[in-house]
């Protein structure tokens, strides 16, 4: 009998350890959500006359515009909500929604939304997996195949800033969040809920946690939970933000206020007592300014003292910390170490041998490793570049300067800088919108007048990453290290490609054949939905990769290189802003 009993309660131990992994499974997968990238684009908005439309890649219309906006939540999926005017009533808008076929969908549902979103990572404005949509006055989650993630239940969805796939929703006046499969990851209760904005290359904003807070008899007080729905830190806090430089996902800092005084938390953990008028984060050197009865010091994130908080002002120089009191200023390094320099500033640069100092009088100078003056010649600015040079600025003029101090290009420069993520140094002239392009060795690539220059990111119709530098009437590719580029060496697919000879812009085949020529002014290459740009006469029309006009030369386009869809050219292509195209005479 006690060996069956014995059994019995360790089967039912199994059972019961089993059913509490199974739980913790599937939580962790209702937790987990891949936010869907965008890898194809297949339909763009047209506008005509202050109304929108939808066309395909091909230039098809596929919506006619005469709405007065049109949400296209996923280019890449035919799903397009149409709004046609506002009802004062009910407030809300007249909407409805087509697929690619011009019918009808989502007719089983009220009020469907693409739902607006602030992103850091791309253009495309809307959540592009979840809809909303709305009954009996209450909103609900639905998918673009029309599943539904949660009932019609929530006063108010929203998106959650920087958080894709992360929804605020709202419910008798109170705040939760839910994540797109409908899972709760904090339940309805609470006044406020924003992101704390961490975000890293890495996780990107998956790790985003959230600051919440609740209405006291004292006003409202803010507490912090984590982006699992774990409460970190309870609403006890005046005020409260994490320190979102300091990439450590374990390890969460928080600058927290208590009766109007600052504090310093790792997690739970009291790193400074509330006890400062404010604190603050300094991430190149990793050290915390505080200020406490008017007086600043600095500690580290340990919370070691490094200096006391006796000094009236603390300004950074680089690895200088500049401490000011009655109108001295005295340097001390990031231990404390008090120095005696002439210096106020002194950074490293990528390379160990090279220190940019900065003087009282704002001259700079560099510094070797040995702590001798190599360059010194009343700068008034000095930036490093990769190798042994150094951009050099006087008398508001640019150039460059070996580890010597030997100029190397010419003081003439409105400005000169390194390009993007590229190994090219792009230097200006701005009176003749003049670019000149050099390598890390200091040596002309490129130089065009009156000029505009853009990086191409990969894409369908190719792989890799392209400069161009395009003028009025001419136009050149590059590599990121400055190799000039034939267009055959970009757009592998394409059969046509543009090329100026002695003059003259004709399109040629692979193996440099004229095969189109008509007394082009200026053309395009062949862009990944199959259309080219021709200009005759100042204006511009578009034609396909069999050579047939598409669209007459009519549009006088002050832009050079447009791109074009069809007969339609891109009006809108910015960062946060979804491509626009247009038919409309300018």
């Amino acid at each position: 009998m006690k060996g069956k009993l014995k059994w019995i309660i360790l089967i039912f131990a199994i059972l019961l350890i089993s059913v509490i992994v199974s739980i913790i499974v599937v939580n962790e997968l209702s937790l987990q959500y891949e936010i869907e990238e965008i890898k194809e684009y297949n339909y763009f908005l047209l506008t005509q006359d202050s109304k929108y439309g939808v066309i395909d890649k091909s230039g098809n219309i596929i919506i006619e515009p005469k709405y007065i906006a049109i949400q296209i939540p996923n280019p890449s999926k035919p799903v397009f909500i149409c709004i046609s005017g506002y009802d004062g009533q009910t407030e809300n808008y007249i909407s409805e929604v087509f697929n690619e076929k011009g019918q009808k969908i989502f007719t089983d549902y009220q009020n469907v939304q693409a739902i607006t979103i602030d992103t850091n990572i791309e253009s495309n404005p809307y959540e592009k997996s979840v809809l909303l949509y709305q009954k009996d006055g209450k909103y609900g989650l639905i998918t673009l195949e029309e599943k539904v993630i949660t009932k019609p239940i929530y006063d108010e969805v929203s998106s959650i800033n920087y958080k894709e796939g992360t929804f605020l929703v709202k419910k008798d006046g109170k705040a939760g969040v839910i994540n797109m499969k409908g899972k709760v990851i904090i339940k309805n209760e609470y006044e406020t809920i924003t992101s704390d904005n961490y975000y890293n290359e890495t996780t990107k904003n998956k790790t985003t946690g959230f600051i919440v807070s609740k209405k006291t008899e004292d006003g409202f007080r803010y507490g912090y939970i984590n982006y699992r729905g774990r409460t970190i830190l309870k609403t006890e806090y005046t005020e409260l933000k994490r320190v979102t430089q300091i990439p450590e996902e374990k390890d969460i800092y928080f600058i927290a206020f208590k009766n109007g005084q600052a504090g310093l938390l790792k997690n739970k953990q009291i790193i400074l007592n509330h006890e400062y008028q404010e604190i603050s984060y300094y991430a190149v050197n990793d050290i915390f300014i505080t200020t406490r009865n008017g007086k600043q010091g600095v500690v580290t994130r340990n919370g070691q003292t490094i200096l006391h908080s006796e000094y009236d002002s603390i300004l950074f120089g680089g690895i200088y910390l500049n401490a000011i009191k009655n109108n001295e200023t005295y340097v001390f390094d990031t231990q404390g170490n008090k120095i005696e320099t002439k210096n106020v500033s002194l950074t490293q640069t990528d390379s160990p041998n090279y220190y940019i100092a900065i003087d009282k009088n704002d001259i700079y100078t560099v510094i070797n490793a040995n702590g001798d003056i190599i360059i010194d010649d009343n700068y008034t600015y000095i930036g490093y570049l990769p190798g042994n040079y150094f951009i050099v600025s006087k008398d508001g003029k640019n150039g460059i300067v070996d580890h010597t101090g030997k100029i190397v290009l010419e003081m003439k420069y409105t400005s000169i800088f390194r390009f993007n993520d590229t190994n090219l140094i792009q230097a200006e002239i701005a009176d003749t919108k003049t670019i000149e392009l050099y390598n890390l060795k200091i040596r002309q690539v490129a130089k065009m007048d009156g000029a505009i220059i853009r990086q191409y990111e990969p894409s369908t119709i190719n792989p890799n990453k392209y400069i161009m530098l395009a003028s009025e009437n001419n136009f050149l590719y590059y590599d990121e290290n400055g190799n000039n580029l034939d267009a055959k060496d970009i757009f592998y697919n394409n059969n046509l490609l543009a090329k100026n000879i002695d003059g003259k812009w004709v399109f040629v085949d692979k193996e440099g054949n004229i095969k189109l020529q008509d007394n082009y002014e200026m053309i395009t290459d062949f862009n990944e939905y199959g259309f080219a740009g021709i200009k005759v006469n100042g204006k511009w029309g578009t034609i396909n990769q069999n050579g047939e006009i598409v669209q007459e030369p009519t549009y006088e386009l002050d832009w050079y290189q447009p791109s074009f869809l069809g007969k339609y050219y891109l009006v809108v292509n910015t960062f946060h802003t979804e491509p626009r195209y247009s038919s409309d005479e300018i």
